[in-house]
């Protein structure tokens, strides 16, 4: 067997691997996926339905998703459920990668996709770039620096 008969083995071995299902990555995050039903597109786009708990929860399952290799980009369908009554389509926040959301209170929300800059997003949303600090600001919680968000996370737009 040649050197390169051995690296081609090491290949074949390394895509061969066996890949995580969203609900085992999720539990080995700490959350549980048992309300979540997963849709997967040959473009590696996942579709998340089902409900969560709350919107902190809504936002960190679709982080944590489109954190997955092989994952480009999460179409986050996730209801909230309400407490005490199963969820329905107007008790939910819901938001589509690419589509803004207003929940209640009037502050937008928007879904971050593959190719995203909070500079892209302030000159959606503001028409001026510049203003991608006012987004960082609002989303402190779930950010840490301003160059690095993540496809998935749901972001407060302040008006």
């Amino acid at each position: 067997m040649g050197m390169f008969d051995f690296l081609k083995g090491k290949q074949k071995a390394k895509a061969s691997a066996p890949t995580k299902s969203p609900s085992q990555v999720l539990r080995e995050a700490g959350l549980d996926p048992s309300n979540l039903k997963f849709g997967f597109a040959a473009d590696g786009t996942v579709t998340i339905s089902g409900t969560a708990a709350s919107a902190a929860e809504r936002e960190r399952i679709a982080s944590v998703v489109g954190d997955i290799p092989g994952v480009s980009a999460v179409n986050n369908q996730i209801d909230l459920a309400a407490v005490g009554k199963p969820a329905t389509r107007s008790d939910s926040v819901e938001s589509t990668i690419s589509t803004p959301a207003e929940p209640a209170g009037g502050e937008k929300t928007y879904t971050v996709v593959s190719g995203d800059t909070l500079w892209k997003i302030a000159s959606q949303h503001y028409g001026n770039g510049n203003q991608y600090m006012k987004i960082f600001e609002a989303n402190r919680d779930i950010l840490d620096d301003p160059d690095k968000i993540k496809v998935g996370q749901v972001l407060k737009i302040p008006a």
